[in-house]
């Protein structure tokens, strides 16, 4: 009978209890000591959302915290379950011209209908592999009555901490992964004796869906003890042409200094020791192995590790840490806030109108999660934890919003290295993007899914949901290439990587676009809305998403041919292809247009905010210089987020959106509204961020949040920059520190006093830029390579 039991990729878990001897040799040792930046919080976890997160950019740990019968989710950012998946790929492009007829002729309904006539056709149904929590680690300890408990995340070392006193004494656990050890480590140190019994669990499907799952996805799965190892393996079912993996593995060794050890039939026991250590190492299972066990490689892999946990400790802080200082935020804060446990703070700010201390410690919580979980891949939407079988949406990376959001911070928060895990997931796919662009249009250049995990190809063929339809996914992806030069200042990954993919994209809309006196797309979508409301068709025709991010391309196109001196003739042809685009609108309700068609009426009850794209990063002047354009954009947003407080609804990364164009448009006061909302009601007692008001488990606006409350205090173009675009007037006085700009400038701080505020600016060259103070005023200022420059704003 198979147990359904597995385990993850090239992992390593060192699990780590010392005796009582351990405290009472070092007696100045607090348990209870709140880490000086992080947070601490006052009951387990009620549910895994609510959990404590720790990662190493590959492996997550999510601690539930219970005092005496501890469960760690384990999880790994390559685990996605094969799907079986078909040989044809969906032919959209023979029906393109049917489809844009229809569109033309305002047949939407018409038009969206074939994509359900092309999935009959090719009998199309494939889904993607979805993302998987790998098991769990159990560890029961002797249980006697509480009297002290609290955990807590040390957002410096990346410590998950468990603290608790009961009849016998106090005890910590101590839970990392470490970045240089490729290890996670849990230690546990009390003022007496330790015991407990250590397993490796499966995930108990939850429900009918992820019992089908489990059932079709897994062929065996075996749970044991093999010469004296904690054992796990699983095999998968399925396999397809995109996922590498036909399973994966688990070996624990455990370790006993004093005391006794005995084994169950899948448990190990200890019991009275000084120091318990269990190592664990998870391997992927691969089709190009052609092996189903490499138990003998990781118990080599487990003998060399050195079983010490403040060495390992110490060179995995140095790592995380430094990319954790590189930013920080402060709004000064009452002390007293700033020291509540999480429920109480997150209780108290939902009720204040200046939530300062919660905003602080959001921003810090958005880089703690986000920098945990980038590293093999970007963040998914579950960062790469997960205690399911089925994360919603399959825990994709999904492009028309939330990846974005993830990564957002990443370049602005002075850790672009970090930004490698995005480009490499993508380079591995452009091919892939090629082909869909060639399938679905029958063009060259790129088309990118709404949603992909380890397929490149679309998956989203849903009338009511057209995707497919969506023209802004390479266009967006490719912003982030151009971005990461413009705040580095590598011109050689300008020149090798960026510019040729920039290139391409750029040919995608010379192929697609037809002419009607200006450019059209036709068929278009805005996501995830509909002209007029939900409940209508959401084909259309020139959403003014797919044409902000055209023009942006071709822009970004125009600048990076001129700068390395290429394609004269093809810079002709793009900004000829640019002026041609339909320029914004207002609509007659006052809106921005979503859709820049006649006849097509807006339809602000809804969480997205794609029209606004053109601002999410950027102040185009052909937005910004209109007054009646700005004007539009503000009503936009009043609307939109009347219907989310109204409803108490509406998706976290749309709210960073709208709070982006608030900030681009100078608009301090809706910025504020946006910062203290998404604040108050988007974060768990763990500190984890939400999809939805108050619920789902999401790490969009980790990278969102951040970003946004740093961009409503300076932007910067090259050679520009602005200071308090749109500081909240809560923010009286505070500090932002070591952001990087575009033009490759960093912030070593930034403080303000009410009237008062001095920069301090470092430059990677000799440059001049222009300085606009908040009194609207501009002055140049000369910047030396690697001398500060103090600025009185």
């Amino acid at each position: 009978m198979k147990s359904h039991s597995y385990l993850l990729f090239a992992a390593v878990l060192v699990l780590k209890v010392v005796a009582g001897s351990a405290l009472a040799a070092t007696p100045t040792v607090d348990c209870f000591a709140a880490p000086g930046r992080g947070f601490v919080s006052e009951k387990p976890a009620a549910g895994w959302q609510q959990g404590l997160l720790t990662g190493n950019g590959t492996m997550g740990a999510l601690v539930m915290g219970q005092a005496h019968d501890e469960t760690i989710y384990l999880s790994h950012a390559s685990l996605y379950l094969p799907n079986r998946n078909s040989e044809r790929y969906l032919d959209m492009a023979s029906r393109l011209g049917e489809i844009r007829k229809l569109c033309l002729t305002g047949n939407f309904g018409g038009a969206a209908g074939q994509i359900n006539a092309a999935r009959k056709e090719y009998a199309y149904d494939d889904q993607r592999d979805p993302f998987i929590g790998a098991c769990a680690l159990r560890l029961t300890q002797p249980a006697t009555n509480v009297a002290r408990y609290q955990r807590a995340v040390n957002f410096m070392t990346a410590e998950a901490l468990v603290s608790v006193t009961d009849e016998h004494g106090s005890f910590q656990r101590r839970a990392f992964v470490s970045r240089p050890g490729a290890v996670i480590v849990l230690r546990l140190a009390g003022t007496g004796k330790q015991s407990g019994e250590f397993s490796l669990e499966a995930l108990a499907p939850k429900g009918e869906k992820e019992s089908k799952i489990v059932g079709d996805g897994v062929k065996s799965s075996e749970r044991g003890i093999k010469d004296g190892l904690l054992y796990f393996r699983t095999l998968f079912a399925n396999t397809n042409d995109f996922n590498p993996n036909i399973g994966f593995e688990v070996a624990g060794k455990i370790i006993a200094m004093g005391g006794t050890r005995s084994e169950t039939a899948t448990a190990i026991q200890v019991t009275g020791a000084d120091e318990i250590l269990v190592l664990v190492k998870i391997e992927p299972l691969l089709k190009s192995a052609r092996t189903e066990s490499n138990l003998r490689t990781i118990r080599r892999d487990l003998d060399a590790i050195v079983p010490d946990y403040a060495q390992l400790l110490a060179a995995h802080a140095q790592e995380h840490g430094a990319l954790m200082a590189r930013a920080s935020l402060s709004l000064d804060a009452p002390a007293t806030d700033r020291a509540k446990p999480s429920e109480a703070l997150n209780q108290d700010s939902a009720l204040l109108d200046a939530p300062l201390a919660k905003i602080e410690r959001a921003f810090d919580a958005g880089r703690y999660n986000i920098i945990c979980s980038t590293g093999l891949n970007p963040p998914n939407l579950q960062g790469l934890w997960s205690a399911t079988w089925l994360a919603p949406w399959s825990g994709s990376f999904t492009t028309n919003g939330n990846l974005p959001a993830a990564i957002a911070f990443l370049l602005m928060g002075n850790t672009p290295e970090l930004m490698e895990s995005y480009f490499r997931y993508n380079d591995q796919r452009w091919a892939g993007f090629r082909e869909n662009a060639k399938i679905l249009y029958g063009t060259r250049g790129f088309h990118i899914p709404a949603q992909l995990t380890v397929s490149p190809r679309e998956t989203n063929f849903v009338p009511s949901y057209p995707h497919n339809f969506w023209h802004s996914g390479a266009a967006w992806t490719l912003q982030f290439y151009y971005d990461y030069y413009q705040y580095t200042g590598d011109r050689k990954f300008l020149a090798d990587r960026a510019y040729p993919l920039m290139k391409e994209a750029a040919a995608f809309y010379e192929d697609f676009l037809t002419s009607s006196g200006k450019r059209v797309f036709v068929p278009s979508y805005s996501p995830e809305n509909a002209p007029g409301g939900e409940n209508k068709v959401a084909t259309a025709i020139n959403a003014t998403m797919d044409i902000s991010a055209a023009r942006q391309l071709l822009r970004n196109a125009i600048a990076s041919a001129k700068l390395l001196d290429r394609d004269p003739q093809l810079r002709l042809k793009w900004a000829a292809l640019s002026a041609q685009l339909p320029g914004y609108e207002v609509a007659p309700d006052g809106s921005f247009r979503e859709w820049l068609w006649p006849g097509l009426d807006e339809s602000n009850q809804h969480r997205h905010a794609s029209h606004l794209y053109a601002l999410y990063d950027e102040m185009p002047a052909e937005i910004v210089q209109n007054p009646a354009l700005v004007k539009a954009v503000a009503h936009t947003m009043d609307e939109r987020m009347k219907f989310r407080i109204a409803k108490h609804t509406g998706m976290a990364f749309g709210a960073v959106q709208l709070g982006l164009a608030a900030e681009h448009i100078g608009n301090a006061s809706q910025t504020q509204d946006i910062i203290n909302m998404l604040a108050k009601n988007f974060w768990a007692d763990g500190m984890a961020s939400y999809h939805d008001w108050g619920n789902l488990f999401n790490m969009d606006i980790s990278g969102g949040f951040p970003y946004l409350c740093a961009s409503a205090l300076v932007y910067a173009e090259p050679g520009q920059i602005r200071f308090f675009p749109a500081r909240p007037a809560q923010w009286t006085h505070g500090s932002l520190k070591g952001v990087r700009l575009r033009g490759g400038i960093v912030i070593q701080e930034l403080t303000w006093d009410g009237t008062q505020a001095t920069a301090v600016l470092v430059s990677t060259t000799n440059q001049t830029v222009t300085i606009a103070t908040p009194a609207g005023t501009t002055r140049p200022c000369a910047l030396r390579a690697g001398i500060a420059s103090t600025l009185n704003l």
